[in-house]
């Protein structure tokens, strides 16, 4: 099982509607999305939380939620999950093995930041890329977060440290021994990957929407 939803939080940037959100949310998560200071990040706060209330209860999770050194969160008794946000979007993974998932806009990386980020091979197969040199970028750096966010490394281990990508007639593919990373169909402007054990299968993926009121996905 390798169950993948992207939500998009645009909505909660209306007050009415994210007020509306926060009573169906936990209080911590609540007081989470409170001690943002801008409406985009209250938004996100708000969509991840809508987004594990929606895990939990579409698997029928009873354990509590749970936060691990690294930032991971999991459910006690329940599958793992593995969240992420950017701009106008939430994404949320499912599988019943360890699964990592990560989401970013392309415009958001600063390419000063590729040496620190990428291997030389990988920035071999960037460089080479032409206009879409940002876009393979973004495309590694998600596969590269999904991956890190299955060991519950998250960024303590460094990034540059290890290679996720080849060169191939396509372009490149991208895979850890153990893994199967794969890329999601995101929205435009974004990429996202999704790393979980190769016995989890293909992924499915599946769009959710708030409703008007912003009480429940749909």
């Amino acid at each position: 099982m390798l169950d993948c939803y992207f939500l998009d939080i645009s909505p909660l940037l209306n007050g009415g509607i994210l007020v509306n959100s926060l009573t169906v949310l936990p209080k911590d998560r609540t007081m989470n999305v409170l001690s943002y200071g801008s409406p985009g990040d209250r938004a996100r706060s708000a969509g991840s939380g809508m987004l594990i209330e929606y895990v939990r209860n579409e698997y029928d999770v009873k354990g509590r939620l749970k936060v691990d050194r690294f930032g991971k969160p999991s459910f006690s008794g329940g599958p793992p999950f593995s969240i992420a946000r950017s701009g106008s979007y939430t994404i949320i993974a499912v599988s019943d093995e360890p699964v990592g998932v990560d989401l970013a806009r392309s415009s958001s990386l600063d390419a000063g930041t590729f040496p620190f980020m990428f291997t030389g091979e990988e920035l071999s197969i960037i460089n080479g890329s032409g206009r879409w040199r940002r876009v393979a970028a973004c495309r590694m750096w998600t596969g590269k977060e999904s991956y890190l966010k299955a060991l519950g490394k998250n960024l303590s281990l460094d990034p540059g440290s290890f290679e996720i990508a080849k060169p191939h007639r396509s372009g490149f593919v991208m895979e850890r021994p153990g893994w199967t990373i794969h890329e999601l169909k995101a929205p435009k402007g974004y990429c996202a990957s999704v790393c979980a054990s190769p016995t989890a299968g293909t992924p499915s993926v599946k769009n959710l929407f708030l409703s008007d009121d912003g009480m429940s996905l749909f």
